[in-house]
């Protein structure tokens, strides 16, 4: 239980794509989301100590988090430094595709969109390799998808 509690130092070794490789805005978010997906829990996985084993074992800590600061409490600061990472690769991405977010969205805004879109594709990822809605695609399609939509939505052109 201790380790679902404290995984803090692995989310300071995410290495996330660099915007430099990639021709394009949405071909960084693919990379992005393809990263995370492989990052998180998989179906009919074997149990292996990393991060995506760690996130589901967690789900058992969540009711408990309900009634307990102890727990709640480091779970949203490791929630929180995660948010953190995810700011610092959408603003070196904004930055590098001349994008800014519009007016009424932030930086923070767009990370913890992102970091909800990327948590739930991994409760799906728990039960299916697949796309929830089309069993033809890998599960990381609907994430990448989304995360287009998500980020078409969240910013425009600098200037």
């Amino acid at each position: 239980m201790a380790l679902t509690l404290s995984a803090g130092d692995w989310i300071d070794q995410l290495e996330y794509p660099e915007p430099s490789d990639f021709p394009d805005a949405e071909s960084w978010l693919d990379g992005l989301f393809a990263a995370e997906s492989a990052r998180g829990p998989q179906h009919g996985a074997e149990p292996n100590l990393d991060y995506g084993f760690l996130w589901a074992l967690w789900l058992s800590a969540v009711p408990y988090g309900l009634w307990s600061e102890q727990i709640s409490r480091p779970s949203m600061e490791e929630h929180v430094q995660w948010i953190e990472r995810l700011e610092q690769a959408c603003a070196q991405a904004l930055e590098h595709f001349g994008r800014t977010v519009r007016d009424g969205t932030s930086v923070n805004d767009l990370a913890c969109a992102i970091a909800s879109m990327i948590e739930g594709t991994w409760l799906n990822q728990c039960l299916t390799p697949h796309h929830p809605c089309d069993p033809t695609e890998p599960i990381a399609t609907a994430l990448c998808r989304s995360g287009r939509l998500l980020w078409r939505g969240a910013t425009e052109p600098s200037g």
